[in-house]
């Protein structure tokens, strides 16, 4: 029997529940209907196609349900790899999951793409490897005919489950019908040094169009005012995997956004405020600015324009001083600090077998200070060694944020700005969907 068979089998058997788990779906489903969430991560109700529609909870909360899915060698895997995505796990549920179960040896690592989630937006592969090591994987698309295509990035994280996962951000490409998938693959030593895999695996996946969802649109076009900063909230675009907030910003303004904090809520007073996924901002390569931000899928949420979006924090770069230069001999600085630094402080330190300026910066912000990229005083880029942030603890004692200059042979430095600027109105703005 091939694997494919195999998984449509299992669904099949599946539609009749275990004596374990009789009743389990309704009693979850009975919670989830009259528990009101608070603000903070929490975990979605997710099933293998749509089978129980309370899977997730199930697994993570109930020792009879686990023991008895922990039989089933797919089930687990896949709740697993989409556990703590509360997108992946309602497209899941909602039979959103295509199978692909084929298997490629990339150098001596035979590579198994087990399935995908496709929509307009997002491409999730879901994979495993058979081999000693640490693997990441990536890949390029083609279509059925050989093809390239392009407008697409690639995200991989670390994942210490046998079924990895990685993301395709299709946005600026139409999907084909068929789609062929070069994955290759790094493998990572003991030392966080990685190296390539000769070789690429090729994967033909016929994408269903049932189940490769088109984006679903609700249009906003309303202004609000952020502390003399006016966003317009353009649109969203749903899909099965993530929600798109698309922003634009009036000429006039002084700054850049940075980062929104920002979550949903709907008349009956469910609140969505998840930033599900790897990718959690984009802007343009034409400035520093932030105005598409990617959020937990409301896809499958009955009546999204009755939504209310809630804006309680957003976060500035001002564009005429984006910069500072920096002492290193004393400390001292040129410009202006970002929104809640209280210190700067410079001393030679050993790093990592070699001398290197310590440059710290304190700061009461929740939030990085610098960027990584700085310059040096005869015009020429230095990139940043390391860096390392020891989070506040209580007023007294802000955050430390260190970064490691080595090889550096000026007295001054010129540093990148992350924001300068933190807006928080005394309640969150809201802003009605419709």
């Amino acid at each position: 029997m091939n694997r494919q068979q195999e998984f449509w089998e299992l669904k099949q058997q599946l539609q009749q529940l275990p004596p374990e788990l009789d009743g389990t779906a309704q009693r979850a489903r009975q919670r989830a209907k009259h528990r009101r969430m608070g603000r903070g991560f929490g975990i979605s109700l997710g099933s293998l196609a749509g089978v129980c529609a309370a899977f997730i909870l199930a697994v993570n909360t109930m020792p009879t349900f686990a023991l008895a899915c922990g039989r089933v060698p797919i089930l687990r895997e896949l709740a697993a790899a989409v556990a703590l995505s509360p997108s992946l796990s309602a497209a899941v549920e909602h039979d959103f999951v295509q199978y692909v179960g084929q298997t490629q040896t990339i150098d001596d690592v035979a590579v198994t793409v087990e399935y995908v989630i496709a929509d307009e937006q997002q491409i999730v592969v879901f994979y495993r490897t058979v081999g000693s090591g640490d693997y990441r994987a990536s890949c390029n698309l083609l279509d059925g005919n050989g093809t390239a295509l392009h407008g697409y990035s690639v995200t991989s994280g670390d994942s210490d489950e046998d079924l990895k996962q990685f993301e395709i951000h299709c946005k600026d490409i139409t999907l084909p019908e068929t789609l062929v998938l070069e994955l290759s693959l790094r493998r990572f030593t003991e030392t966080g040094d990685s190296v390539a895999l000769d070789g690429v695996g090729r994967f033909s996946i016929h994408l269903d169009p049932e189940k490769t969802a088109k984006a679903v649109v609700v249009p906003v076009e309303q202004w609000v005012d952020l502390d003399g900063q006016r966003l317009l909230v353009d649109r969203l675009e749903l899909t099965p995997t993530r929600t798109l907030l698309y922003l634009d910003e009036d000429p006039s303004n002084t700054a850049w956004l940075q980062s929104l904090d920002f979550w949903f809520t709907a008349p009956d007073s469910t609140l969505y405020d998840q930033q599900d996924g790897t990718v959690a901002a984009t802007g343009d390569a034409d400035h520093p600015g932030f105005y598409t931000f990617y959020f937990q899928s409301l896809y499958f949420v009955d009546h999204p324009e009755q939504l209310t979006l809630h804006i309680a924090e957003a976060v500035w770069l001002d564009k005429s001083e984006p910069t500072v230069t920096i002492d290193l001999t004393s400390g001292a600085w040129t410009g202006s600090l970002p929104e809640g630094v209280v210190e700067i402080e410079v001393q030679p330190v050993d790093y990592d077998g070699s001398s290197a300026l310590e440059l710290t910066v304190s700061t009461t912000a929740d939030r990085m200070p610098l960027g990584y990229l700085f310059t040096a005083p005869d015009g020429s880029a230095y990139d940043c060694r390391g860096y390392s942030y020891l989070m506040a603890d209580g007023p007294e004692h802000p955050a430390r944020c260190c970064y490691y200059l080595t090889g550096y042979n000026w007295d001054t430095i010129t540093a990148a700005l992350s924001y300068t600027d933190i807006t928080t109105p005394p309640e969150p703005l809201t802003v009605p969907l419709s």
